[in-house]
């Protein structure tokens, strides 16, 4: 115990800085220690070999929940982004990569090593690499930018491994990360340092020089939406929000699979309200970097458009959209904030806090569960199919089976296109079924529900465009008329099936091959639900997780000297000690974001190990000058949204030196 005290207070006296006005701050060591990461593309190709491809290299603010990787006390950790890419993932497209020639299935994965000193990367990315992949390629401008390692593209041949200037890592003076000419810089929400919050960088693509004030203006709404509606509105202060602005020479992004001359070249496949891709990753990934050396912990790209669309995993994808816009964002930020994968029905990605592949009586969450013994809510998936169909084409039919066992059922369709109520018809069994256009030509969402199931036997579904458009000239400026995809379940009764959305249990979800796993709730999270605005609660603690494990609650130790008649050539009488923290709880400046009053900060005192009762629950204290010592602050945030913290993620504390020798003026 003594050996970790004076190890922490050499830390502590490191971090001290003094000031003419007779103080001094001492950091904290969780937010002044850097961490440094890899980002490696693998593929698994049709021959069941792994390609691997280093695509960056960098230092970001240090990672708190890395696992112990020897006696040292050195950490790392190998976590898969969520990948949501169209062509792999059924909710913006077809069931997965395939290659034409072969025939066979090909998968892509992105990884991020982290660990917290740099020279252990080297080894982490050297072993990850050996074991895991059969050919290694690095990104070649990676290569001479020498921000780090170089590798072979033969993994067998990794002993040869060329080391470069690994003093040039991050240098925003380095030409691989510098602003150019024209690029604009605004941080729209600024929380405090970056090397102690989540910050998230929104850069334009498809905006010219003259469209400046309508990025500015559409990136501001985008926030607004959702740091400041309902969304992430109680985790607001853990964020910073910034917007690049970099002139493209032409407005808009790309269709038919070709991109415009616009700085990262979005583009979408066909004219369908689907994915969205981007043909430069390395100039975002670059640019991304350049806003500063701890600013781009999530890079997102906004394709000046005014539909649906969007994608997920190295870059979250979407547009600006003014209805559709933050529907994706904030669901393609979730799987990347949270690192989830789906809760829908159809995806191939069910995996982290919110999914339960194996037991329900080992359910992840089962502190949150409503019934003390955990249950499974009954329904049953009947038909499940994402079209992406032009209606110009003629009907469409949907054709599945029930069994007659069950009580209710429920139809859930997106479609594009459909600007009025006569534009679009759907008939469920021959009997046409009530309809109105939410209006406008952006991908939406419709549901019909029914208090009785199905009888035994086949049933039907058809979806047709109005007789009178049938020989409408196509609008190239306009998305095509288009069912996107349908889904429709049986439920047993209330008492088997709770619609209740304040309800957690173990509710059953089904992948694109038909196999159960289940969720917490019915439709209440929008990682589900995708016209919903906020997380369920599995979520939410989930997010409040992972946030801390990449920013500490305590910014630093501030201590103002006190001097006689504030002359401050007097001797010191005594020290103002404050605990910067973040501002929850208590503390936020609007309270009206504040959970509930049980969101709260708990703090204690100690001075040479001895617990202070008397300062609990204060962060500003005065003490007197034969306090001197070695002082320890530790504090712990309880929020109702948090039911478990294994890991004390919710926990900071700081141990440090109170002397008056460091009150003297440099």
């Amino acid at each position: 115990m003594r050996t970790c005290l004076f190890l922490s207070t050499a830390i502590a006296l490191a971090g001290l800085t003094a000031a003419a006005s007779s103080s001094f701050t001492v950091a904290n060591d969780e937010s002044e220690v850097s961490g440094y990461f890899t980002l490696i593309d693998r593929v698994l190709l049709p021959n069941g070999s792994y390609a691997c491809k280093v695509l960056d290299r960098g230092e970001t603010q240090a990672f708190r929940n890395l696992y112990p990787i020897n006696f040292y006390g050195e950490r790392s950790q190998i976590i898969q982004r969520k990948t949501h890419d169209e062509k792999s993932h059924s909710h913006h497209g077809s069931g997965s990569l395939l290659d034409e020639e072969e025939g066979k299935q090909e998968a892509r994965e992105l990884l991020e090593l982290n660990t917290n000193v740099q020279s252990s990367l080297r080894d982490v990315e050297r072993h990850f690499l050996e074991a895991d992949c059969d050919t290694v390629e690095t990104d070649e401008e990676l290569d001479s930018s020498n921000t780090g390692e170089v590798f072979n593209s033969d993994a067998s041949s990794l002993g040869q491994t060329v080391f470069g200037d690994s003093n040039k890592m991050h240098s925003n003076g380095d030409s691989t990360y510098r602003l150019q000419e024209g690029d604009e810089v605004r941080k729209l929400v600024d929380n405090g340092p970056d090397k102690n919050r989540v910050d998230i960088v929104f850069m334009g693509d498809g905006y010219t020089l003259g469209e400046r004030e309508k990025f500015f203006s559409d990136m501001q709404r985008l926030v607004n939406d959702m740091f400041i509606g309902d969304t992430f509105k109680s985790f607001l202060p853990l964020f910073n929000v910034h917007a690049l602005f970099r002139p493209s020479k032409e407005s808009g992004i790309g269709t038919q699979g070709k991109w415009k001359d616009t700085s990262f070249k979005l583009y979408r496949d066909g004219t369908e309200l689907r994915g969205i891709y981007v043909a430069d990753p390395r100039a975002a990934r670059q640019a991304c970097r350049a806003v500063g050396q701890y600013a781009c912990d999530f890079p997102s790209l906004i394709g000046n458009d005014p539909y649906y669309g969007g994608l997920g995993g190295e870059f979250v994808i979407s547009t600006s959209s003014n209805k559709s816009g933050t529907v994706v964002l904030r669901h393609e930020l979730g799987h990347s904030l949270i690192d989830v994968g789906e809760e829908y029905d159809g995806g191939q990605v069910y995996s982290g806090v919110n999914a339960e592949r194996w037991s329900i009586q080992n359910i992840k969450w089962k502190h949150w569960l409503t019934d003390p013994v955990p249950r499974e809510e009954k329904n049953v998936l009947r038909a499940q199919d994402y079209a992406w169909y032009d209606l110009k084409k003629g009907p469409y039919k949907v054709k599945f089976n029930s069994d007659g066992k069950f009580k209710r059922w429920d139809l859930k369709i997106s479609h594009s296109g459909v600007d009025t109520d006569d534009s679009f018809e759907v008939y469920l069994d021959g009997e046409r079924l009530p309809w109105t256009s939410p209006g406008g030509f952006d991908r939406d969402f419709s549901e019909w529900a029914g208090d009785q199931g199905f009888s035994a036997g086949s049933h039907e579904i058809e979806f047709r465009q109005g007789a009178k458009y049938d020989n409408e000239e196509p609008d190239p400026e306009r998305p095509i008329r288009q069912l996107c995809s349908v889904t429709m379940h049986e439920f047993m009764g209330e008492d088997e099936y709770r619609f209740d959305n304040s309800v957690i249990s173990a509710y059953p979800t089904y992948d694109i091959k038909g196999r159960k796993t289940w969720r917490s709730n019915h439709e209440f999270c929008l990682m589900r639900n995708m016209a919903s605005t906020q997380f369920c609660s599995i979520c939410k603690e989930g997010l409040w997780h992972r946030l801390l494990s990449k920013a500490s609650l305590l910014d630093e130790i501030q201590v103002d000297c006190q001097h006689e008649d504030d002359d401050e050539d007097e001797d010191v009488t005594g020290f103002e000690i404050e605990a910067k923290l973040i501002p929850l709880g208590q503390f936020r400046e609007d309270q009206s974001k504040r959970v509930s009053n049980e969101e709260i900060y708990k703090t204690q005192w100690f001075r040479n190990g001895a617990h202070l009762e008397e300062l609990d629950d204060q962060v500003k204290v005065k003490v007197p000058v034969s306090d001197e010592g070695i002082w320890e602050f530790k504090t712990e945030f309880k929020t109702p949204e948090v039911r478990k913290d294994p890991r004390g993620l919710l926990k900071a504390s700081k141990v440090f030196v109170l002397a008056k020798r460091f009150c003297s003026k440099q």
